[in-house]
């Protein structure tokens, strides 16, 4: 009996084990994974065909001067955009990228918004409502139990009042189910204020710059019970700028910096620093007689120092992606 009993207890042991690595390694995922919203998204609430053309890089950039909607004054979208990628460090794990697993990737969103415009004297506000849901789907077998679907619900108000800046106010509401578990890993609560800036050098390059801050409010799934809710709270600065340039063939050519500066806030995370980087570009073909670019190329690299070395990653993905926008 004292030998069943052995046996067990070591197994309960191993099986406590995995689940903690496996743990671990959603959370790594999570904490890794962009949340900013697309380009296809923003550029449909304000008319900024430069950002358009950039579609393979994510931005959380939005409009210039909100453009004239419909006759109603309201406008509203639908779209479909589907990636398929390399990606070095699926994870996001610490480590070389040549010693970490690496996996394709096909990704499958659905999107819809609407916004209005509201005209007084020389300024402009647009009130907007945008939802996503995301199908995240590795193509390594050894990666499928980390499936899961993304939704992003965001509503906010962009403020023009003349000259080159755009100022917003928004809050995003992010979740992340497994699809393997039927889990709710991750949700959180993202309000946020900035502003955007737009000029151009040269007459041909254009460059919309956006700075903005805010408060992440998460909660995440912790069978286990040793780690808190709230554990990935933190306080974000970040900021970003989208280069299009006035030329035919570079018409369709969109590059990408961002970088991003994260102070947490609760538990073993308490006084952890993080500063991200990402390098993103793409280009855009146009089929089927679209208004704008629907079939893309494009490339990201991104890296992560953080002052506790564990939780340092970079990452590259590069494919193709098609993306559909139908305007109502």
């Amino acid at each position: 009996m004292k030998q069943i009993y052995k046996i067990l207890s070591i197994n309960l042991l191993l099986v406590t084990a995995l689940f903690s690595q496996n743990q671990d390694k959603v959370q790594s995922r999570i904490e890794g994974t962009d949340r900013t919203q697309g380009n296809n998204i923003n550029a449909q609430i304000s008319g900024n065909n430069s950002e358009d053309n950039n579609d393979a890089s994510s931005s959380d950039t939005g409009a210039q001067r909100p453009i004239s909607l419909n006759d109603d004054e309201i406008s509203a979208f639908f779209g479909y955009d589907s990636r398929y990628y390399y990606r070095s460090n699926p994870l996001f794990v610490n480590g070389d990228i040549s010693e970490e697993v690496e996996s394709d990737m096909w990704t499958n969103t659905f999107f819809t918004g609407v916004s209005s415009v509201i005209e007084k004297d020389d300024s402009a506000y647009t009130p907007f409502l945008t939802a996503s849901y995301t199908v995240n789907d590795y193509l390594e077998d050894d990666l499928g139990a980390f499936n899961y679907n993304a939704t992003n619900i965001t509503t906010g108000l962009f403020s023009y009042y003349g000259g080159q800046n755009t100022y917003f106010v928004k809050i995003a509401y992010n979740m992340d189910r497994s699809t393997e578990n039927d889990t709710e890993d991750f949700s959180e609560f993202f309000p946020q204020i900035g502003l955007i800036s737009s000029f151009q050098l040269l007459n041909k390059l254009n460059i919309n710059t956006t700075v903005g801050v805010g408060q992440h409010s998460s909660t995440i799934d912790d069978v286990s019970g040793t780690r808190p809710e709230d554990l990935m709270d933190n306080l974000e600065i970040y900021a970003l700028s989208v280069f299009s340039f006035g030329h035919d063939f570079l018409d369709s050519l969109g590059l990408t910096y961002r970088i991003s500066y994260q102070s947490y806030e609760n538990g073993d995370y308490s006084n952890r620093n993080d500063l991200s980087h990402t390098f993103s570009g793409g280009y855009g073909f146009t089929l089927f007689d679209a208004d704008q670019p629907n079939l893309y190329l494009f490339s990201a690299y991104s890296i992560r120092n953080s002052d506790n070395n564990t939780f340092d990653y970079d990452n590259v993905d590069a494919g193709v992606g098609i993306n559909l926008i139908a305007n109502f």
